[in-house]
């Protein structure tokens, strides 16, 4: 099987050599636009926004220890709740060193004020991955598309539907750590809570793992679970919203999306059983469920073949998204008159896009092989990846 070059900074059309055949990508550009009920129509903006500088971030903080107690007190100026409120943030900050595609590594670059917000909404995005998908502790198969298994999930979820809506409507958290830090949060910003819905929402339908009839379902539900995330960071920065950093957001988030399917392929093959990739890309390639169920544990070269071919076409997918965000962020940054003038309220929401782009590019190397073991290597070179786009004004 011949090397298929993804290309990630690659602009306008590729043609992509595939056994011999030329597949053409064309990299599309998108813009949007929000109405009052939180969806997005096609539409192109520019917008001003003041720069505002900050000191160079610090280095990030330990790992937390456990939480000890969380008080049931709402009142801000208590004593019982500031304590609460500190346990809250140091679980959560734990939380996230696990989470995906390591949220807890932008906490540094987000300004001051905004970081608590930070914390609590990468949280309630983990807590939401793990309410829909519970992490497997065992190598025998588990199917969650039984009925107890699916209602449990989707009570899960519903919890944390209700918590959010109780919390708009001043009521008292449970205690819970990411509630009782994002109840925090709430209070003291001014939220739009159909993001907060979208985000449970687009979980709910991922529950009992459903067939994805193509790669646009997976960039759909990116756009609720995650792109919906970006925008509530987004308005948790101090000064103006900047309309086209949205535009970026939803293009990250819808990446995201098609990744996190990506990165979750193999656990869900060798312990659920279940091949979630596009139907339509399977059918395109040639690829059946049953064979990579059976196959793949083998390593049949045909199947591993067709594989490779089916993922790449879903990651140059996330790549074409990453591509758009990029040049709509320098369009930004020509429209401001230079990368100083992006301000950290502006970029930090953006740099979810880079952890996203480095997944891609170690795929890459491994010729599109979901189930090589560097996959799972962490990058010790991410920080300083981060940190430069960061001090760069690039993702």
């Amino acid at each position: 099987m011949s090397t298929r070059p993804l290309v990630l900074c690659r602009t306008g059309t590729v043609r992509q050599w595939l056994g011999g055949r030329a597949s053409a990508i064309s990299n599309r550009h998108y813009s949007t636009n929000q109405d009052e009920d939180g969806h997005w129509h096609s539409h192109s903006h520019s917008h001003s926004h003041s720069h505002t500088h900050t000191e160079m971030p610090g280095v990030r903080e330990p790992r937390s220890g456990p939480v000890d107690s969380f008080s049931e007190s709402s009142g801000p100026e208590s004593d019982t709740s500031r304590l609460s409120i500190a346990s809250a943030r140091q679980y959560c900050t734990s939380f996230l060193e696990s989470s995906f595609m390591s949220s807890n590594l932008i906490t540094p670059f987000t300004p001051g004020p905004s970081r608590d917000a930070h914390i609590a909404i990468c949280s309630l995005s983990a807590a939401l991955r793990h309410a829909s998908h519970p992490p497997l502790t065992s190598s025998a198969n588990i199917s969650l598309s039984s009925g107890s298994s699916v209602a449990s999930a989707r009570l899960r979820l519903q919890f944390w539907k209700q918590t959010i809506q109780d919390m708009f409507a001043g009521k008292t958290p449970p205690s819970e750590p990411v509630a009782v830090l994002l109840a925090d949060v709430i209070r003291t910003h001014s939220y739009t809570r159909g993001f907060f819905m979208r985000m449970v929402d687009a979980r709910m339908t991922r529950v009992g793992d459903p067939p994805v009839p193509n790669v646009a379902a997976l960039a759909d539900y990116g756009e609720g679970a995650y792109a919906s995330m970006l925008y509530l960071l987004g308005e948790s920065m101090p000064g103006s919203r900047a309309v086209t950093a949205e535009h970026v957001c939803s293009h990250i988030g819808r990446a995201m999306g098609v990744v996190e399917t990506l990165i979750d392929f193999p656990s869900m093959i060798l312990r659920r059983g279940r091949v979630l990739l596009p139907i339509d890309v399977m059918v395109r390639h040639g690829l059946r469920e049953e064979d990579v169920v059976r196959r793949t544990d083998v390593h049949d070269a045909d199947v591993r073949r067709k594989l490779a071919d089916a993922v790449f076409e879903v990651a140059t997918h996330a790549n074409d998204q990453l591509i758009t965000a990029r040049t709509m962020l320098e369009e930004v940054v020509n429209q401001r008159g230079g990368r100083k003038n992006i301000d950290d309220a502006m970029f930090a929401p953006v740099l979810s896009a880079v952890p996203i782009r480095v997944w891609l590019e170690k795929l890459e190397k491994t010729d599109f092989d979901l189930f090589s073991p560097k996959l799972k290597v962490k990058d010790w070179n991410l920080p300083w990846k981060m940190y430069w786009a960061y001090r760069s004004r690039k993702i």
